[in-house]
This record gives structure tokens, C-alpha cells and sequence, in this order.
């Protein structure tokens, strides 16, 4: 289907980078394969004087000679079916003239069978001589692009372009090109042609050629026979390409796509960077490639591969620390730039390992290329080395960029694999230490949709309840194990469950073996699914706590009852030693009612009675009753094993009761007692026996403390004092021998004594009833002779807090 030459099917400007055809000397255009055109350039234009203002399409036929539109048409199939062809053709000019031009045809690559004409344009009438035409197609040769090269029928030099000239020599174009030029440098194109070999065919020659910078490189020459209108062959056109870098290119890429298919397969990062090596070896010379792959804390070089010298790059860098060794690797992997090193024998890494290495190889070049991860840490190093500097070509860093791309994903790929097999193995060694964790602790995990009875119970949770591993979990499961005692708490339980509430109860089940266990329950709430509560919790068997506390309380009851047992005989011992005093306590009291009941008697006998002197009498009688009863009463009650009665108590007076009962025993022993108790002391809550008698163990203690001094005073004092805002203080200091450096903390030990006749718990239980209370108590040295005891209470200020 033909196109109107349109703006879609004629382009004018230089839009789409074709501004390079309007610039060239000739005219260019383009035709599909039934002749109508679709491209044609501004010197097309102006040579025909096309108009585009009426919007049909425009076949070539109309601005041909009539004799010569055969030709053409011959030229068009035959360009699209064998080639480049070359033929003369005479075309309309917008003046009417017709003008012979040197015509190109060429086919354009893609589907459509469309060719592309070139012509030269400035000949004149047909009536000048080819000699101009011929002058003017050259100049069209020399502004293209690619090496063009004319030929005689007998294979010698007629004309090369200067893009031909420029590939094959670093001098410039000479006047005299065919002198110059050596035919040796065609010898391939030559030896096909002198053979016969498509002499009058075009054919596509592919052969290698040095060029101007000395290196052997591949070129692809198309070459066309010319012929005369009459047939006769008047040479042949080479056009020719140099394509080494499109073979390099096809070349890396074919082996790239293996390299990748490797990665793909999962093979190991070592075969694949050995591949690496190879390749880049391969294609750049006078190269020693290796790589070097980080182990993933990046802590350590772990050797991945090498072109040559394997042997010494593992023994220096694999398994060895990336700080190791101050050389370009390692600088690399710390800086995650690249290191360059121009002379080794300069450089003052000469003597590191590497650097000892490159030398005794020759090896004088050095380029550490960081390969970094996806989160920008470095993953390798690709090393390059050289026996001398010279830089990349860019052919060269081309391949170097593309193996380095290469390598970062097999290195990466590698990495993860790593990664996954570490956190596979982690979980798997913390499944196994959850599921051994669980078996000690008896301590089974479950994850619960209670109100779609959709559960996930751990092998424990199955071992607790009993039930069969491979049962499917289910709520009725476990409640068949319930006791039937505890069914109403277990369902309680489980419609808060269902109204998505936590839980934490204990129950108990029942095994198939008959064994009570108790069980604790604890789940909450993680998330939901819709509106259903998703729950996670555990179980525990806590039978053996359960009988361990059963067992502790006991013994703690009979260790309370033992404690109250030995503070029982404490007492009475520490009562014993003032039966002195307590006797003389009541004696006194008794000696006063016996006189006053007879002096009463007396006053009631006189005539008339002397009633007012009997009743003053009478109350002294009754004031010594109470004195000794209230003696009698404290003394029974010390006396008694009764359990402790907390009340509120004025510590200074429980301590003068206590100073009222040991007085005499003081006295008698030739002790002076000063009491400093200190006024509004706030009240504390306490058992008034007990701390009477911890007060009186020590004043007992203090006594006997002076009971062999005779060089100095024996004074006791009694304090009392506010410590702090919330702590009682009583104290009793005394002027006897003293503590020695390591007994004030021993003194409180059970059974520890220094007196001859001594049992050694007075102390023990005189702490253990303090703390009780909620206080402390403790010893210390006088800065003079002597010892100080004392206690601290909390007051009930500090409770009520």
C-alpha cells in the first residue's frame, strides 16, 4: 500500500538526528519495494523542485528518464536481494533538464523490503564527461563515515575515502592516494576476488587488519561489483566496517548469558567468578584477573578465584582478616573505593604480602575495584593486575565494568543463600531449644481462635495434657482433662476467652493414668481476624511447684513454731536471771498491803474508829495490790505462749517497764542507769512482749558486759531518738570489754556466745523479732570502752504511707 508523501512519509528538516543526510554532498532518499518514496532529503528537494502541498505520494518513476526507469527497478530488486548495487541514471532537474547521476542502492535493514538511493548531485548535462561524475561520486565517498575503497577489475587500487585512510594510517591523506596505499593490507578481499570467488556477485568479506595504533582488528567489507551500462565490469566498491568491537561485544555477551545461566542454576560463586576470570582474560591481554569474595561480617577475605596465581592469592587473602594486612584489597574493602597502584617497587606496600607476590611475578600494576552489595557494603574485590600501567581502552573497561556487574550478582546471590541457610539453621536450632526449653519447664505453647475452635498447640502443650500427637486441637480436647471440680472455672474462663478477654487461671486435670496435675493457664490477645480474637498462651504443669509450696509453707509453719518455741525458752531464761529483782518487784508492793491491812485494823479498833485514817489506809492497800498484780500480769505474760498481738505501742514506755524490772539487779551490782528518751516519739505498731523482750536481752547483755569491770564507772544508758522522719531509734551503750573487730555481725548468729554459761540465741532471736517488725538491728564498738546495741523501727506514720 503506497503512502502520500506526507509529512509521515517525506521528512524535509533535521529532526530525529537526520540532519547528517541534509549535510551530506549528494542526494539521499528512500523507497519501499513498490518504488513509491518515504524519505528524501533537502538536497532531493531542491534538485527536483518537490512539492509537498498536495498531499499524494510521489513514485521515483516520475523524476526519471523514461529509457532509464528499467535500470532502476533492476537495481531495487537486485539490492534487495543481493546487496549494495551501484548504476548510472539520468534525472529530472526543476528546471525540465535531465542530469546524469551516480546512483548507490543499498537495502535497509527490517521488514518491508524498503532500499536506500544515494546520488551525487552538481554534474552537469549529460553531455559532460563521466570524469566529473566520477570526480564528485569520490568527494561523496570521502564525507561518509565508513572506509570506502574503490577497485580496478584487475584488483588494484583506484581510490580509498578518508575514513579507510585515517583506519589504516596515523599520517594524512596523501595527493597521491593509490601510491601510497600498500593492496597487502587487503589481502583476504584480494585473495576472494584473484580466486574467482563472487567476481560478479556482491559478497561480505570478514578478515582481521592492523590499524593505525597497531592493533589486529576484524573488519567486514561488502563488496559490489561496478559495471558499465553495457555489462562490462569496470570495478568493484568496497565499503567496509571495523567490527571488533561489536565481536568483542557479541562476543562478552554470549558469555555473559552463560555466566548468568550459571547464576541462574545456583552454581557455586567460585565456578562462576573462575568463569569471570577467564573470560576477562581472555579478551584483554597482558592481564592478571582474580577476585575476592567477604565473608558476610566483612570481617574476613574469603578467596573466590583467579586467571593465574590462585595458589599464592588464597594462601594471602582467604580466611585472613580484612585488617590484617595494610594492601589495596583490604583498603578497598575498608574505604569501598578503588585503589591504584602504578609501581608497586614505588609504593610503600612493597613489602606487604600482595605486594611481595606482584613482584616476584613481574607484576608491577595494581587496580582493587570494591564490588558493593545492594545496601552499599562492600561484598568483594576484583583485583587487576599488569606487568606494566596502561590504561583501560574502552572496549577494555567495557568488559571489566560488565564482569564486575557480573560478579556482584553471583557474590550477592551467594550472600543471601548464605544469609538464608544462617537464619534457617538458627530457627531451626531455636525451635529445637524451644521445644527442649518447653520440655523442662513443662511449659507448652498454643496459638487460639476460640470462637472458631481453630488451634496451634506445641509438642509439649500435647505431653502435658496427655493426649495424642496426632489428635486434631480442639477446646473439647482439653476439657475432657479438666477436673470435673474445676469445669465451672475452665468454661468461665473460656466465655471471657470468647467475649476477647485475657486469661490466667489454674486448674486441674486428670491423665489417663489417674495422676492429678495442676495447671496454669496464661493467654492473650495478639490480634484479630476480623472480629475474632486471636489468642497466645501457655500451659504449665505446675504440680511440682504447686506440692514444692505446699511443702515450704509447712516448713515454714513448723520453723515459725520452733522460732516461737526458742523465743519462749529465750525469754524465760532472760526472766530467769532477774528473779532478784522481780521478786523484790513484789515483794515490796506485798510488804506495804501487809502493814497498811494492819494499821487499818488498828485505826477501825479505836473508839470511835478513826475512819478517815482506815480509808486513807485502805487505798494504800489497794494502790500496792495493783502495783504487784500489774508486776504479776507482765510476768504472766511473758511468760505465756501466746501468738504475737500487734497494737500501737509507746517505745519509751515499754522501755522504763523494762528498766523498772532490772533495776534492783543494777543496783545491785553497783550499775548506773541514765535514761535519755527522747519526748513525742510517735507511736509504732509492734507485739509489746516481744519487743520487751529484745529491750530486755539488752540491758541483760549490758550488765553482764560490766560484770568484771573494776577500773572504771559501770553506766548504762538507755536512748530512744527520732533517726528520721519515718525510723525509731533505741539504743543501750555500756562500759564494759567491748566487741572484738570481727563479732558484730557474728553476735547475731545463732548460738554464738561469749559467756561461759551462755546459749547464744539471745541476739539471733532478738534480730529475727526486729525484723519481723519491719526494722533492723545491729552493733558497734564505743569510741571509749565498751559496746553499743540499738534497733530502728518504723514509725506508724512511715506505714500509714
Amino acid at each position: 500500500m503506497s503512502m502520500s508523501l506526507d509529512e509521515d512519509a517525506v521528512t524535509y528538516g533535521a529532526n530525529d538526528g537526520l540532519g547528517i543526510l541534509n549535510s551530506l554532498p549528494g542526494l539521499v532518499w528512500t523507497t519501499d519495494e513498490a518504488g513509491t518514496l518515504r524519505y528524501v532529503n533537502t538536497r532531493f528537494i531542491d534538485f527536483t523542485g518537490l512539492m509537498n502541498d498536495q498531499g499524494e505520494s510521489w513514485q521515483l518513476a516520475s523524476f526519471l528518464h523514461p529509457d532509464d526507469q528499467l535500470v532502476t527497478v533492476r537495481a531495487q530488486k537486485d539490492a534487495q536481494q543481493g546487496g549494495v548495487q551501484l548504476v548510472a541514471a539520468r534525472f529530472r532537474r526543476r528546471d525540465g533538464q535531465f542530469i546524469l547521476l551516480n546512483l548507490s542502492v543499498s537495502p535497509m535493514n527490517g521488514p518491508g523490503g524498503d532500499v536506500c538511493w544515494l546520488a551525487i548531485d552538481r554534474l552537469e548535462t549529460i553531455d559532460n564527461p563521466i570524469s566529473n561524475a566520477d570526480r564528485d561520486f569520490r568527494n561523496f565517498l570521502d564525507s561518509l563515515s565508513l572506509q570506502a575503497l574503490l577497485l580496478t577489475p584487475t584488483l588494484e587500487l583506484d581510490f580509498a575515502n578518508h575514513a579507510a585512510w585515517r583506519w589504516y594510517s596515523s599520517s594524512g591523506v596523501p595527493q597521491d592516494r593509490r601510491a601510497n596505499f600498500n593492496l597487502g593490507k587487503l589481502e583476504e578481499i584480494a585473495f576472494q576476488l584473484q580466486a574467482g570467488q563472487n567476481r560478479n556477485e556482491p559478497a561480505v568479506v570478514s578478515y582481521q587488519a592492523l590499524s593505525a595504533d597497531g592493533t589486529l582488528r576484524w573488519l567486514e567489507a561488502h563488496v559490489t561489483p561496478i559495471r558499465e551500462q553495457n555489462g562490462e565490469l569496470a570495478g568493484y566498491c568496497v565499503l567496509q566496517t571495523d567490527v571488533q568491537d561489536s565481536r568483542d561485544s557479541s562476543h562478552l555477551l554470549g558469555h555473559e548469558m552463560e555466566i548468568l545461566e550459571m547464576v541462574a542454576r545456583g552454581a557455586p560463586s567460585a565456578s562462576v567468578l573462575q568463569r569471570l576470570c577467564d573470560v576477562v582474560a581472555d579478551l584483554v591481554p597482558d592481564l592478571v584477573c582474580g577476585f575476592l569474595e567477604l565473608s558476610l561480617d566483612r570481617k574476613l577475605f574469603r578467596m573466590g578465584a583467579a586467571s593465574s596465581l590462585a595458589g599464592e592469592f588464597r594462601e594471602i587473602f582467604d580466611g585472613k582478616s580484612v585488617i590484617s594486612d595494610k594492601n589495596p584489597c583490604s583498603t578497598a574493602a575498608l574505604t569501598k573505593r578503588t585503589v591504584e597502584i602504578a609501581t608497586m617497587a614505588e609504593c610503600d606496600q612493597h613489602d606487604t604480602l600482595m605486594g611481595e607476590m606482584m613482584l616476584a611475578n613481574a607484576l608491577h600494576y595494581c587496580k582493587a575495584i570494591p564490588i558493593l552489595s545492594p545496601y552499599g557494603n562492600t561484598a568483594g574485590i576484583l583485583i587487576i593486575l599488569r606487568h606494566q600501567q596502561a590504561d583501560f581502552r574502552p572496549r577494555e573497561q567495557q568488559i571489566v565494568d560488565r564482569a564486575k556487574h557480573i560478579a556482584a550478582i553471583s557474590i550477592d546471590r551467594t550472600r543471601h543463600e548464605e544469609a538464608l541457610l544462617k537464619r534457617e539453621t538458627q530457627v531451626e536450632r531455636s525451635q529445637a531449644q524451644l521445644v527442649a526449653a518447653q520440655r523442662i519447664s513443662s511449659t507448652g505453647s498454643f496459638t487460639s481462635d476460640i470462637q472458631r475452635d481453630e488451634n496451634i498447640w506445641s509438642e509439649e502443650f500435647y505431653r502435658i495434657f496427655d493426649l495424642d500427637p496426632e489428635l486434631k486441637p480442639s477446646i473439647d480436647a482439653v476439657r475432657e482433662r479438666v477436673h470435673p471440680e474445676d469445669l465451672e472455672l475452665f468454661d468461665f474462663e473460656m466465655k471471657r476467652g470468647f467475649a476477647g478477654e485475657d486469661a490466667d487461671f489454674v486448674f486441674r486435670i486428670i491423665r489417663t493414668d489417674e495422676t492429678l496435675r495442676f495447671i496454669r493457664g496464661l493467654a492473650r490477645i495478639t490480634h484479630y481476624i476480623g472480629d475474632h480474637p486471636v489468642f497466645m498462651g501457655t500451659v504449665q504443669d505446675i504440680t511440682e511447684t504447686r506440692r514444692a509450696e505446699d511443702a515450704l509453707r509447712r516448713g515454714e509453719e513448723a520453723l515459725a513454731k520452733a522460732r516461737e518455741e526458742l523465743a519462749y525458752v529465750s525469754r524465760v531464761m532472760t526472766i530467769s536471771a532477774l528473779t532478784t529483782s522481780i521478786a523484790h518487784e513484789v515483794s515490796q508492793p506485798l510488804s506495804g498491803i501487809l502493814a497498811n491491812a494492819s494499821a487499818c485494823v488498828r485505826l477501825l479498833a479505836l473508839d470511835p474508829p478513826n475512819i478517815a485514817s482506815a480509808t486513807d489506809t485502805a487505798r494504800r492497800t489497794i494502790r500496792d495490790t495493783m502495783r504487784a498484780t500489774e508486776v504479776i500480769k507482765r510476768l504472766r505474760a511473758m511468760f505465756n505462749r501466746q501468738s504475737p498481738a500487734m497494737e500501737t505501742i509507746d517505745l519509751n514506755e515499754i522501755a522504763r517497764e523494762v528498766i523498772a524490772l532490772s533495776a534492783r539487779d543494777m543496783r545491785e551490782k553497783l550499775i548506773v542507769l541514765e535514761a535519755r528518751l527522747a519526748p513525742e516519739l510517735p507511736p509504732i505498731t509492734g507485739d509489746r512482749i516481744q519487743l520487751q523482750q529484745v529491750i530486755l536481752n539488752m540491758v541483760l547483755n549490758g550488765i553482764e558486759a560490766m560484770a568484771e569491770t573494776e577500773e572504771r564507772p559501770r553506766r548504762l544508758l538507755v536512748r530512744t531518738a527520732l533517726a528520721s522522719e519515718d525510723m525509731i531509734t533505741l539504743s543501750i551503750s555500756d562500759a564494759g570489754v567491748g566487741i572484738a573487730p570481727d563479732a558484730p555481725e557474728k553476735m547475731f548468729e545463732p548460738f554464738f556466745t561469749t559467756k561461759r554459761n551462755g546459749m547464744g540465741i539471745g541476739l539471733s532471736i532478738s534480730r529475727s523479732i526486729v525484723e519481723n517488725h519491719g526494722g533492723r538491728m545491729w552493733a558497734m564498738s564505743n569510741d571509749g570502752p565498751g559496746a553499743t546495741v540499738a534497733f530502728s523501727l518504723p514509725s506508724i506514720e512511715e506505714k500509714c504511707v
